[in-house]
């Protein structure tokens, strides 16, 4: 199996990787430049070399991720799961970079995996989507969600 995430150095990413890792095959996970160092750190705590954990370097909120036309090549046609984690989780960021990162980053992520020709899409979010519901809230569910007037909640929505 092949895999490929957004936010894979992130709070759930990280989880989601050493799982992935213990099914064999291997995690391509999409890496700002800047940020090649912490993913270093976290193939230390997988107990994975490159071979198993691949960065690729692009940028969320950048037509297809941003990456490079010769790494989306080699992704085509060989990434069984796709999972898209990345977010700005702070309901203290402003309006325009939850907006770019939220909504157009998740275009851009389904853009990327349809362009690489992905199995599977998963996408996962937080209880922000439901906005202030009271109760059980499920994924069809889209219409009940109430009160969304934060930026965060619109945008997880």
């Amino acid at each position: 199996m092949n895999y490929f995430l957004t936010g894979g150095t992130g709070f759930i990413g990280r989880f989601l990787v050493d799982k992935l890792l213990a099914r064999g095959g291997t995690v391509h996970v999409l890496v700002r430049e800047q940020s090649q160092e912490k993913l270093d750190t976290l193939r230390e705590r997988w107990g994975a070399d490159e071979s198993r954990v691949k960065a690729v370097i692009g940028d969320l909120t950048s037509p297809n991720l941003g990456i490079d036309a010769k790494t989306m090549k080699s992704l085509k046609g060989n990434i069984d799961h796709f999972f898209h984690l990345a977010a700005v989780y702070d309901m203290g960021a402003d309006e325009k970079s939850q907006q770019a990162t939220n909504i157009e980053g998740t275009h851009s992520a389904v853009n990327a995996a349809a362009a690489m020709e992905a199995g599977c899409f998963h996408h996962v979010s937080s209880i922000a989507a439901a906005g202030l519901f009271k109760g059980t809230f499920r994924e069809d569910m889209f219409e009940e969600a109430e009160k969304l007037d934060h930026p965060y909640l619109l945008t997880k929505h």
